[in-house]
């Protein structure tokens, strides 16, 4: 790709992007493309190589298209999902829903992809630079205004309000700005190979977790990657996520590839395609120090890999148009000076902590979560399943649908409880982004409200909306009883382990349980004391409640559970779904026996909500979408089958009576057709 010469004019750009990889064309593109005047820089020409495991997430493929690239990828190899493989516990697959035809990854090379992209923003009227080098940022007190670059044999004073650092995870213009010091850097390390002559590749991104050392004695913080190019060619690698491993990479890499010709059968012909080549990783995403006023980092340079898997494309594509969003807004409204980047660090944390950790403090939580990983990979309980979601494939998670999603509400009903749930969600991420950080994607609500499920606090906000009384305390203890929900599902997730022939279980998973239960209750706590004490009394009386349901489920002989009306089943969750919609009705203004009714209705939906949950585990259905979970083979004329479906019909048919004293609405309407039999999001469906 060859550069224009150099344009008379030097001034007046809007914005510099440093790097053409991802982030910085996806940046590029975007102002261009809304009349901005945008310089592009890169050290070297295009097409040119990366070490890079090529795999696009359907999210990335999403930008892609929103970027117009995928017409000059329709060649590309199409995957479906991904496939993790732990040590020594077998594999599972995560496939993508596919409601929009949008559903499935891509493979695509680097020297591809990064061409294309460039393409791109210059075709959108980017200002393109190769063999280019920004040598130093320009700047004052004030901020950043502009770099220093060599290019062409001489040396340019380049001003603008923004620049995009987009220098990849060894950054230097983010060690200028001082946003990394090495008492606060996380960096590990990946090598990668190509091979050909490779069978009977599935079309899936293949992951193994995690890899051990030379003396296959220690097991390492780190992955290896199988990934299908196409055409019997894969891309191969590995990752290290561990500072102190750094030079055992090459080791590690050689290891892989020879574990895999010599026991994976698709590798018996495989040979070398090209020579390995190596990267560092950078996997200390802070959104404190993702720019400082007149400089914004993107993609490696701002840390944004994924510390399980590597994964960083489809991060450094959506924080290069971020950071383009917030360069035009500022542009538009005429800021005098450089940009303040506050903004786009604020929608960075929103959307990205959680899955991220900063500094050498994540090391530390990183290890206790791979253990947990290790040990419950093969463990379907709850807390585990949600948690191997959320950290292995939270592309395709859905990750903010606790429980079976609502119908759409109407318009208006819609409108505030989006507002609302975004205020309930910047509470839970508040209170555990530090401890638990990887539970905040759990607090997120699409725009359109396409992930909006049957969680505690959507129940409260309904109820409330009922009375139609903006109480202030709607938010904070919509985050009390969602709160109370996750640590209900700890609480199921921790159980007597049955010793057995053989090696001791292993205590990681009860113990992550106990701790996650513990702190969540906590934390629902505090909340719930912002009521005073009759709502922190209604809190204990529903805790007591569940705790003997517990127990009950715990002592009831599963045969009998259907002749005893599935009392065992339906005690916990029915006053977890009642409590929500009683403080709701309270909280709008709602009088006593709109109150009382909407609590019966509660109870009852939360019945039935058990009750489906006991005929997907007869059915061996995993809510989590992973296909290695085990479940019972049920035919659709099983006895328990029909007579749970029967109790679900009658449950959801004293819900919709309890709603006959509820005052017409569109939370009434809301409420009517998740008990309405057949109707879509309906329970028991």
């Amino acid at each position: 790709m060859d550069s224009p010469m150099v344009p008379q004019r030097l001034d007046g750009f809007d914005a510099i992007v440093v790097g053409a990889g991802p982030g910085g064309s996806a940046a590029a593109y975007r102002l261009a493309a809304r009349g901005r005047r945008v310089l592009l820089l890169d050290r070297r020409d295009f097409p040119r190589d990366k070490c890079c495991g090529d795999g696009l997430t359907r999210s990335a493929v999403r930008l892609l298209d929103e970027m117009g690239a995928l017409d000059e990828l329709a060649g590309a190899q199409r995957v479906g999902g991904v496939r993790i493989r732990m040590r020594g516990r077998g594999a599972r697959d995560f496939r993508y829903e596919d409601p929009d035809g949008t559903g499935y990854g891509l493979v695509v090379p680097r020297m591809e992809l990064d061409a294309v992209l460039c393409r791109r923003a210059v075709r959108a009227g980017a200002v393109l630079w190769t063999g280019a080098r920004a040598t130093r940022l320009l700047g004052d007190a004030d901020g950043v205004h502009g770099v220093q670059v060599e290019y062409a044999g001489r040396r340019f004073a380049l001003r603008a309000p923004a620049v995009v650092a987009a220098d990849g995870a060894s950054s230097r213009l983010a060690h200028q700005a001082g946003l990394r010091t090495p008492d606060r850097e996380w960096t590990g390390f990946a090598a990668r190979g190509y091979f050909s002559g490779v069978t009977d590749l599935d079309e899936l991104l293949e992951i193994h977790l995690p890899l051990a050392d030379v003396t296959d004695r220690r097991v390492l913080p780190s992955y290896g990657w199988v990934f299908p190019v196409g055409d019997g060619t894969a891309n191969v690698g590995v990752g290290l996520f561990d500072p102190a491993h750094q030079q055992n990479v090459r080791l590690l890499y050689d290891r892989f590839v020879a574990e895999l010709a010599a026991s994976d059968h698709r590798f018996r012909a495989a040979r070398p395609a090209g020579p390995m080549t190596g990267a560092p990783l950078r996997l200390d995403f802070d959104p404190s120090r993702c720019g400082v006023p007149g400089l914004l980092l993107v993609g490696d340079a701002a840390g944004l890999v994924s510390p399980f898997t590597g994964e960083g494309i489809s991060f450094a594509l959506e924080s290069g148009l971020l950071a383009a969003d917030r360069i035009d807004s500022a542009v538009r409204s005429s800021d005098a000076g450089p940009v303040d980047p506050a903004p786009y660090a604020g929608q960075l944390a929103a959307r990205q902590s959680g899955y991220f950790e900063t500094g050498r403090y994540s090391v530390r939580r990183y290890l206790l979560a791979w253990r947990v990983l290790d040990a419950t990979f093969d463990d379907d309980r709850p807390l585990f399943a949600l948690c191997r979601r959320l950290a292995l494939f939270p592309d395709g998670a859905r990750a903010a649908v606790l429980l079976d999603p609502l119908p759409q509400p109407a318009p208006e009903l819609a409108r505030d409880l989006r507002r609302d749930l975004m205020a309930v969600g910047e509470l839970l991420a508040g209170c555990v982004r530090d401890d638990w950080p990887m539970f905040v994607r759990l607090a997120g609500v699409d725009e359109d409200l396409s992930t909006l499920s049957l969680r505690p606090a959507v129940l409260l906000l309904v109820a409330a909306a009922v009375g139609g009384r903006a109480h202030p305390l709607r938010h904070a203890l919509g985050a009390a009883v969602d709160l109370g929900l996750l640590a209900g599902l700890a609480v199921d997730s921790a159980r007597e382990e049955t010793r057995a022939a053989g090696p001791a279980p292993t205590p990681w998973g009860n113990r992550f349980a106990v701790l996650v239960a513990d702190f969540l209750l906590a934390r629902a706590y505090e909340f719930a004391a912002q009521g005073g004490g009759p709502v922190v009394a209604e809190f204990a009386e529903a805790l007591t409640v569940a705790c003997e349901g517990r127990a009950r489920e715990l002592r009831a002989d599963p045969s009998a559970e259907v002749a005893a009306g599935g009392a065992a089943l339906v005690g916990r969750t029915a006053t977890a779904f009642e409590l929500p919609c009683r403080l709701g009705g309270r909280l709008g203004g709602a009088p006593p026996r709109v109150v009382n009714a909407l609590a019966a209705y509660g109870r009852e939906v939360g019945a039935a909500y058990a009750l489906g949950e006991r005929v997907r585990d007869l059915a061996g259905v995993s809510r989590w979408g992973s296909s290695a979970g085990s479940g019972t083979d049920t035919r659709d004329d099983d006895p328990r089958v029909t007579a749970l479906l029967t109790l679900i019909a009658e449950h959801a048919h004293r819900a919709r009576e309890a709603l006959r004293v509820v005052p017409a609405g569109p939370a009434r309407e809301l409420l009517a057709r998740l008990a309405a039999p057949g109707a879509p999001g309906a329970i028991g469906e």
